[in-house]
């Protein structure tokens, strides 16, 4: 493997040091949202988990809105394939949900550092030398960051799927196919969508991981009608179809103050399309994009750009991104944004970083402009922001600028990369 002497001054630095400062930064905006949520109604991602454990518990149904406990967020719902469910059931045999609570955010903390040791374990693999610094500041972002703190308050289990997407992905580019499969599809049973990623698989030619992954991902679905019956299985893909895939909320333009982050957003406000068609059509119109990263991939460290050019375009197409699907980014953002050589690239992804932590929609930009004394300028300026932002989001700009700096380095490759075998 090349490796890359990446002993630069610190000037040759600031720019991914600012990004991963500002993202520390946003970590404080990240406790005061937190805070306010909390205000507002101790209702967080967590008791989803909690209740479902219980109900497994108690043998009492779960799976969608099944669970109507009275302390339990209404908006919320057990989303997941039932087999997933009695893995949360020691949370459901403690009492009260605040004990669970209390291990799940030391959990999460856990979770979030050893993202930020992957990150480095990737960086290191492909010989990256960092000063001390930028270490510290790497494991920093991963666990104090903005994305992350709402993470772990909301105690929602996206970063425990990144870490095993994470792992499962050097797993496969060591020859341990089996290992990365089998990751693979136990987070697809959590989140559908890694799923999907099925067509870098077939794209890497790793046959033995799609052979653990469809074994693994097949048993774990006869396990579950095994324990929980059929039933519970219709009932989970009818919800899935009816109720999560949030198709309604696209009919007439999606709202400008719905804080998802997807290419569905545009589109719905010029073709009246169901929000599955709109999955479909945005799948279309940005596969092309991925099958650009795919076609120059020509080294290692490529192929592990067009992993993560397929992990960013189903993000923005295949489900409607919420505001904890950032951390997604994480790896192997965080490690691209130092060891890409080609300037373009880097503008790319590290104004990508900057921007998928500036979660501003219109709500917030009225609160921001009507704290100050604008006067008729407050009002223009909230009126163009509600304008624009109705056809966009500057976290979904931020998604492009990462996907477009994807393709740009599979262009324009590191010259000391070995070509892939």
């Amino acid at each position: 493997m090349g490796r890359f002497k990446r002993l630069q001054s610190v000037a040759d630095q600031r720019p991914e040091r600012l990004a991963l400062v500002f993202g520390l930064l946003t970590g404080v905006l990240g406790v005061v949202l937190a805070a306010v949520e909390f205000a507002e109604g101790q209702e967080i991602d967590y008791q989803a988990y909690y209740f479902a454990g219980r109900a497994v518990v108690k043998g009492e149904p779960f799976v969608g809105w099944a669970i109507t406990d009275g302390s339990f967020l209404t908006e919320k719902a057990y989303v997941y394939t039932p087999v997933t469910a009695p893995v949360f059931s020691v949370y459901g045999a403690l009492p009260r949900w605040q004990f669970g609570y209390v291990l799940n955010v030391v959990l999460l903390m856990v979770v979030f550092y050893l993202i930020g040791r992957l990150v480095l374990t990737f960086l290191d693999r492909h010989g990256v030398e960092l000063e001390r610094v930028d270490r510290l500041l790497i494991l920093g972002f991963s666990v104090f960051s903005g994305h992350s703190i709402l993470g772990i308050y909301r105690g929602n289990v996206d970063p425990i799927v990144l870490l095993a997407l994470g792992v499962g992905l050097l797993a496969i580019e060591r020859g341990e196919g089996w290992k990365g499969g089998t990751l693979w599809a136990a987070t697809a049973h959590f989140k559908l969508f890694p799923a999907f990623l099925g067509v870098w698989l077939l794209y890497r030619r790793a046959y033995r991981a799609i052979a653990a992954a469809v074994v693994t991902g097949l048993g774990l679905i006869a396990l579950g009608v095994v324990f929980f019956g059929i039933d519970a299985h219709i009932d989970f893909v009818e919800f899935i179809v009816n109720e999560r895939s949030r198709e309604g909320y696209f009919a007439g333009g999606l709202d400008p103050e719905i804080q998802w982050i997807t290419l569905r957003r545009p589109l719905s406000q010029f073709v009246s399309l169901s929000g599955n068609q709109l999955f479909v059509v945005t799948t279309a119109l940005v596969a092309p994009f991925v099958y650009r990263v795919y076609r120059h991939a020509n080294s290692e460290l490529d192929r592990t750009v067009a992993f993560f050019a397929t992990m960013v375009a189903m993000l923005i197409t295949i489900v409607p991104s919420t505001l904890n699907y950032v951390v997604y980014l994480y790896f192997p953002l965080l490690g691209l944004v130092y060891m890409t050589e080609d300037p373009t690239a880097k503008r790319l992804f590290i104004a990508g970083l900057i921007l998928v932590n500036l979660p501003l929609y219109p709500q917030h930009i009225d609160l921001i402009v009507g704290a100050l004394p604008l006067g008729v300028v407050g009002d223009a300026v909230t009126t163009g922001a509600r304008a624009v932002l109705t056809y966009t989001s500057i976290p979904l700009v931020g998604f492009l600028c990462i996907l477009a700096g994807c393709i740009r380095f599979v262009q324009v490759p590191n010259v000391t990369e070995r070509p892939a075998e």
